[in-house]
Parts: C-alpha cells; sequence; structure tokens
C-alpha cells in the first residue's frame, strides 16, 4: 500500500457494507466512497491537481470526511485546522501555510477570503456537491482519475497542527507512508478486524481521531463513526444504539465521561477494547481492555502503547495515565542526560517530516535521525517508556493547546493588568486550566472578557491571581512560568 487514496479503494473492495460516517449521518463505505468520488471529480473540474494544498476547516461531519476522502482521490495535500480559532489566528496561521484554496463548513470564511485563491462551501458534500465561493485559478492538461493512486508514499499526505505553546501553532507535514504504517499499528496493537465498529468521536484536526480513528479503521477493514460533536449525555446511548466494539478517546474525554456518567448508563454496551483509558475508567464502565500510549504528531502519531485491564494496580509513581509502554516495531527510543524523550523511525515514513515554514518543510530530526520530542521521561526496570511530562511551557485544556503568546498578545489590552503571565494549574476533568497571575492591585475584570470575548472557552483563564512580582529569568528576563504556582498570593478571584 503506497498513500491513502489506495487504502480507501482497497478497503471499499473488501468491506464495501461497513458503516462510515457520523452516528447522525452514515452510509456504506461503498456509497460513501462512490459520494466521494463525485466531489473529486468536482473539484478536478475547478481546477484541483494533485499536490495542491487546501485548508480544511469546519467541524466533524460526514460531509467533511467525503471532502477529505475525495482530496485523497485527487491527491492534495490537506491541512487540517481547528475551526474554533478566530479569525485573526486563522489568517496568521493560513498566511504561513501557503494554501491555494479554503474548504470551509460550519462557518463562513469572513476576513480570510483574500488569503487563498478560492473558497469552498463543503455544505453540500454530503449530497455530492461542493460549491466554489470564489473563482478558481485555471489549469490546462489532463485530468486522471489516477492523481491520488500516484502519490509517492514520501509525499505529504496532511499538515496538523501542533502547540504552538507561545508562538503560532506549527504545522507538522505528514506523509502518505506516515499515515499508512501508523494505521497498520493502530490495527494490530488493538486487534481491529472487520467485525468491529469503531467510534473516533474527537475533532478530526487532531492526528488522534483522524491517524487512530479513520486511518486505523479502514486499514483493519472495519466500519468508523464519528460524531459531530462529543457530548457526555449522550454518549453511552449512541455507543450502544450503534453497537460500538471499540473506541478511540484521550485523557480529558474519558475523565468527563468518569465525572459525568454512570455505570448503569453504559450498561448493554459492546465495547471490547478502548484507546485512551485508565484502569479505573474500565472497572467502571466494564470494559475489559484498554490501551495507553505516549506519542505525538511529530512522534509517528503513537509511538508507544501498553495494555492495560480493569484490575491492573501497579502503576508508576507518574499514575496509569503515564504507562507509554514499549515502542512499536519501526521506532527505537532513548532517554538523553536531562532526561527528554528522543524516538527516531526505523523506516524512512515512520516519523513526520518535519514543521512547514514559509512554504518549505525543514526536518527535525538529527544527522542520526533523532527526533527531540521536548517530553521528560523515564525507563522502568521492565523497559517500558514512562512519560513524566512537557519539558516546555505548554498549557492543555480537554486536550487543545493553548497558544500562550496569542493570547497573552490579546490580553496585551488591558489597561488594569499591569505585569502578568498566564500559567496553568492541574484539573482532574479538563486536564489543564488556565490561569492569569498579575502584579496589580486592581483589575477590571470586565476589560479581561472584553478583550478575549471572540476566543475560544477553553483559551480564556478560570481565575485571576494577585502576586507581589512575576518570577523572571535572571539571565534573559523570560517568566519562569513553572514557578508561579509557588508565589505566595495576595488575592484568588474566579474569572
Amino acid at each position: 500500500m503506497n498513500n491513502l487514496s489506495e487504502l480507501i479503494e482497497v478497503a471499499a473492495l473488501d468491506r464495501p457494507d461497513a458503516s462510515f460516517g457520523t452516528c447522525s449521518q452514515n452510509d456504506s463505505l461503498h456509497r460513501f466512497v462512490e459520494r466521494a468520488r463525485t466531489v473529486a471529480a468536482q473539484l478536478r473540474d475547478a481546477g484541483f491537481r494533485r499536490g495542491d494544498l487546501v485548508a480544511f476547516i469546519g467541524p466533524n461531519s460526514a460531509g467533511y470526511l467525503v471532502t477529505w476522502m475525495a482530496a485523497q482521490f485527487v491527491g492534495l495535500q490537506t491541512a487540517l485546522i481547528n475551526p474554533s480559532y478566530p479569525d485573526e489566528l486563522l489568517g496568521a496561521m493560513l498566511d504561513n501555510l501557503g494554501a491555494r484554496a479554503i474548504f470551509w463548513l460550519g462557518r463562513s470564511p469572513g476576513g480570510l477570503v483574500d488569503r487563498t485563491e478560492a473558497q469552498l462551501d463543503l455544505t453540500g458534500a454530503w449530497q455530492g456537491d461542493v460549491s466554489v465561493q470564489r473563482p478558481l485559478f485555471s489549469r490546462v492538461g489532463l485530468v486522471s482519475d489516477s492523481d491520488g493512486r500516484s502519490a509517492d508514499p514520501a509525499d505529504v499526505a496532511a499538515y496538523i497542527h501542533t502547540s504552538g505553546t507561545t508562538g503560532l501553532p506549527k504545522f507538522c507535514a505528514l506523509s502518505h507512508g506516515y499515515f499508512i504504517r501508523l494505521g497498520r499499528f493502530i490495527a494490530d496493537s488493538h486487534g481491529l478486524s472487520r467485525y468491529d465498529r469503531v467510534l473516533s468521536p474527537l475533532p478530526m484536526f487532531h492526528i488522534n481521531p483522524m491517524g487512530y480513528g479513520v486511518v486505523g479503521s479502514l486499514t483493519a477493514r472495519a466500519s468508523l463513526l464519528s460524531m459531530d460533536r462529543f457530548q457526555a449525555q449522550d454518549f453511552w446511548s449512541l455507543v450502544k444504539s450503534h453497537h460500538i466494539t471499540a473506541m478511540i478517546l484521550h485523557q480529558p474525554p474519558a475523565n468527563l465521561l468518569m465525572a459525568k456518567t454512570t455505570r448503569a448508563e453504559a450498561q448493554g454496551h459492546q465495547i471490547r477494547i478502548a484507546f485512551g483509558c485508565v484502569p479505573d475508567f474500565l472497572e467502571k464502565f466494564d470494559i475489559p481492555i484498554g490501551v495507553t500510549g505516549y506519542g505525538s504528531t511529530e512522534a509517528g502519531g503513537l509511538c508507544h502503547t501498553r495494555i492495560v485491564r480493569p484490575d491492573d494496580a501497579e502503576f508508576p509513581p507518574e499514575g496509569p495515565s503515564s504507562m507509554a509502554g514499549q515502542p512499536r516495531s519501526d521506532v527505537e527510543y532513548r532517554i538523553a542526560d536531562d532526561g527528554e524523550i528522543w524516538v527516531r523511525g526505523l523506516h524512512h515514513q515512520t516519523l513526520f517530516s518535519g514543521y512547514l515554514r514559509d512554504g518549505e518543510v525543514l526536518a527535525q530530526t538529527d544527522a542520526e535521525g533523532w527526533f527531540r520530542t521536548g517530553d521528560r521521561g523515564r525507563q522502568d526496570s521492565c523497559g517500558n517508556l514512562i512519560f513524566i511530562e512537557r519539558m516546555s511551557d505548554s498549557i492543555r485544556v480537554n486536550g487543545e493547546y493553548v497558544p500562550i503568546g496569542f493570547v497573552e498578545e490579546r490580553l496585551k489590552r488591558v489597561s488594569s493588568l499591569g505585569e502578568f503571565a498566564l500559567w496553568r494549574m492541574d484539573s482532574p476533568a479538563r486536564g489543564h486550566e488556565v490561569v492569569l497571575y498579575t502584579t496589580a492591585h486592581h483589575v477590571l475584570e470586565s476589560e479581561v472578557h472584553a478583550a478575549l470575548f471572540d476566543l475560544p472557552k477553553y483559551m480564556h483563564p478560570t481565575r485571576l491571581i494577585r502576586i507581589e512580582k512575576l518570577p523572571l529569568d535572571t539571565g534573559v528576563g523570560k517568566v519562569q512560568r513553572r514557578l508561579l504556582n509557588d508565589q505566595p498570593r495576595f488575592s484568588e478571584v474566579e474569572l
């Protein structure tokens, strides 16, 4: 298997009756692929050709998945972007991306219309019709239905953005070979088969739902369902009504289900394996097998896994969610002297290809092929990797990275704030919560809310804490964020 177009076509031939789409809108894989072929023909007629880079901006939907599949048939490079970002941040990201077109769903591109040559509304994609919002570039030459099938394993298939902890989110270039190898690993490590019905409910602009869920399910010839939006209150009823046997989560939604739903609500499900779930979750909801792991968009998507069971009781001091486990067969790792986790792919397309900057993909591995993850870890006596923490200053709420520098730029508009810095506190349900530290005596909370009103809620600080002074590095004067939580507090209010 060389590319995603081949994977989709072979999966549809092998398992035409598999369900594919979302819980609210799905069809057989055969008919789903036929819809995608119709959209692919429209994209070719509009002038799109293999290698063109397009930005996908929209929430989960069957139309989103149809258009993603159509893009593979044409051979497009797809940049999957968080639709909750404000236009200001999206515009800066698009300028860096250099996409030829925006494919949008569920929101108007608004002030982004001049960032690319064309905009396509995907609202009608489920019916096999995409709407061109602006005149497209013209192309001369033969159009072949095999554009996508001609893609080389080393060709970039997608760009998925990562944290951007103090600057803009960075686009990771992911090859067709990367996805093919990741899909095979997910199918094998989770024992997925044609008899499984996989639920992958998280937003598709992450490697988890797109790589583990969609590509892993296609590889295994399993049925795949997503959710338009993850909601705890109706989660178990959907799991049961759609006869889900495997699900792809991660820690924040699993924590939310633990806090907001009951064992009785889940009773009667058919789930046999769940990714991103620790023993307490498995025990509460009567699931026999869980998979924990370690990885990143850069580090092969998922480079380490460990099987856990409801009665597992021996955890590392860092906790069960840090049981990263053993590396997959095409990855090796080592722990550097400072505790940083380094990973190396044993195949050219195992890790990401690099970060996209100014139209060029810049490799991030050293001369020997090692990628420095920026994570701290250790190895236990059995050779398992234990993940400890991020080494950089990052905040992650419900699985979403908060771009610290971007939010702080907004907060500079608050004249009453004085010297300030954003940092995090641990939250059992959400991973982190954002905290705003300030040295000012009287901050107008209304000004803080006004400065951030159009940003997603997960980017908003949940509390305001007044301290005497910010802890600064003596050399360059940079705020030492990791020391903020230890500072004596004069006052603390919820925002």
